[in-house]
């Protein structure tokens, strides 16, 4: 007999007079609910009449970020002198917030598309805010570009179209780039993350008693009626928009660095800075991991 088959006897031996007791495992999920239970309290948030205290904390956040709309029109009426846009910083508090809001919205697509490419179950319980935060981040970076060339009722001249001036972008601007890249990126966001939500939206259609709901969610539904057909072309497309947004994530943030790296400024005028900026990406979604 070997060693390892008298140790396996000798433990089998051992177990049979001791006689351990198995100690039941407690639940990953308590109360075990049923997906109509679900669905009904989600809906329910939808359906229901809001509450007063909604409101009130509504009003008092709608108050509070009524101060970006009061600052952007003493900028807009000053001039671009109160962020200290003078010679020689031509971009200082601007391109601050801008790298900041993009690193943050970068965060939440991150965290999402990867996830979904890696199967994991558990995002579903994340994915759906860290995907509205990628929108409402990009749509606070694009101000700092926008407001920062002064006139921003010029700002569609960043745009290639056709016009009397026969005026058109300068192609070799980093910021013409980050135009592009930006809204590259905004729009597979916003994709991405509305098409998760078709499949919910189609809920709400088919509870909705009322008819203008009935007409809104079912806009917003395309027609979804949960077939095996739907799912498949549903999955494939998410799979896609997925795989999308991953490399796009990385080269937004390379495009972004090019601000820095193509100024001539000490400091700034080097080529560490497309790498550095992608490692910086990466941190943004570990940090709000934590």
């Amino acid at each position: 007999m070997s060693y390892n088959e008298e140790m396996n006897s000798t433990e089998a031996v051992l177990l049979k007079e001791v006689n351990p007791s198995d100690l039941p495992r407690p639940p990953l999920v308590k109360n075990d609910h049923s997906f109509h239970w679900i669905t009904e309290k989600i809906c329910r948030i939808v359906e229901d009449k809001t509450p007063l205290w909604w409101w009130i904390c509504f009003c008092v956040a709608g108050f509070i970020a009524s101060f970006t709309g009061i600052g952007l029109a003493y900028l807009l009426f000053t001039g671009v002198g109160v962020w200290g846009l003078r010679g020689p910083v031509m971009w200082g508090w601007a391109i601050v917030n801008f790298v900041f809001w993009i690193g943050i919205g970068h965060a939440g697509t991150l965290i999402s598309a990867i996830l979904c490419l890696l199967k994991q179950e558990w995002r579903t319980s994340i994915n759906r805010a860290a995907e509205a935060m990628t929108i409402f981040a990009v749509m606070c970076a694009g101000i700092f570009p926008l407001f920062h060339v002064g006139r921003i009722w010029f700002a569609w001249w960043l745009f290639p179209l056709p016009n009397a001036n026969g005026i058109w972008p300068n192609f070799r601007s980093p910021l013409e780039w980050d135009v592009f890249a930006v809204s590259t990126y905004a729009t597979v966001s916003v994709l991405f993350w509305f098409m998760g939500m078709i499949p919910d939206l189609a809920t709400l259609r088919d509870r909705a008693t009322q008819k203008w709901r009935q007409i809104f969610y079912g806009i917003l539904a395309m027609g979804w009626r949960g077939s095996n057909r739907h799912w498949s072309n549903y999955e494939m497309a998410y799979l896609l928009l997925a795989g999308l947004s991953t490399p796009l994530v990385l080269s937004v943030h390379t495009i972004v660095s090019f601000d820095f790296a193509v100024a001539h400024l000490p400091g700034w005028h080097t080529t560490i800075l497309p790498p550095y900026f992608v490692a910086g990406a990466i941190f943004f979604p570990v940090s709000e991991w934590f």
